[in-house]
């Protein structure tokens, strides 16, 4: 379904090149993808693109070339929202776009409590200003309180463990750290009810953590397989 709906706004570089060859294997600018558990190479390979997309704080541009020959422009952002284009993407151009602001940690549960309101506004400075790791611990302090307040399947608490996973794919520092986060985020939506297009991107990012987690520490990505596999029926 489209998201970005001001297009110019999305950098004009870099465009990645997603190749789904005819066997059914995948590349990323001729990087081969390996299959997450239980996902195709079409989904994997975008599970790739949306960390790239976290790691720059903004939705990106790619070229998706199927088998048949055709090439589908796309710009997908991190969590995941995938928005083709009528036609090619335009040709670089110098552009500058602020990251995107961490979503908000709350949902559609009322006002957070103004006893809260200091360290969300914390949360919110420290990323604006690129401080990301004082946001993360920012978040956890809100998510901690949220949590022994109003108990951490209440969606106030829901949306800063969500925000702390968020910022643990920009950090780019423990990806064992983002995929438990993405988990535990992923299973406390599930136990909550939430079985909507946010806990999908939860459980879909946990995926793409996981894959970069297996290019730098193998055994710890062995070590959370089990726990992947029980959210992968959240990805769809």
């Amino acid at each position: 379904m489209p998201v970005v709906t001001d297009l110019d706004s999305v950098p004009l570089t870099p465009v990645y090149t997603i190749v789904i060859s005819a066997t059914g294997e995948a590349t990323v600018d001729g990087e081969q993808v390996e299959n997450l558990p239980g996902q195709d190479a079409r989904t994997s390979a975008l599970a790739d693109i949306r960390v790239r997309a976290a790691r720059r704080g903004h939705p990106v541009r790619i070229n998706a070339k199927e088998p048949d020959g055709s090439v589908w422009p796309l710009i997908v952002d991190h969590d995941g929202a995938v928005t083709p284009l009528d036609g090619p993407h335009p040709v670089p151009a110098p552009a500058v776009v602020p990251p995107t602001p961490a979503p908000a940690p709350t949902e559609q549960a009322g006002p957070l409590a103004p006893h809260h309101a200091a360290v969300l506004a914390r949360v919110v400075a420290a990323e604006l200003r690129g401080d990301l790791a004082g946001a993360a611990v920012a978040a956890e302090e809100l998510e901690t309180a949220l949590s022994a307040e109003l108990g951490p399947l209440h969606p106030h608490a829901l949306g800063a463990l969500g925000t702390r996973a968020w910022l643990s794919l920009l950090l780019r520092d423990d990806w064992a750290a983002a995929t438990r986060l993405h988990l535990l985020t992923a299973e406390r939506r599930r136990q909550a009810g939430a079985r909507d297009v946010e806990t999908r991107r939860v459980a879909r990012n946990a995926h793409a953590a996981w894959a970069l987690l297996r290019t730098t520490d193998p055994a710890a990505a062995e070590a959370l397989r089990p726990e992947l596999g029980r959210v992968a029926h959240l990805t769809t």
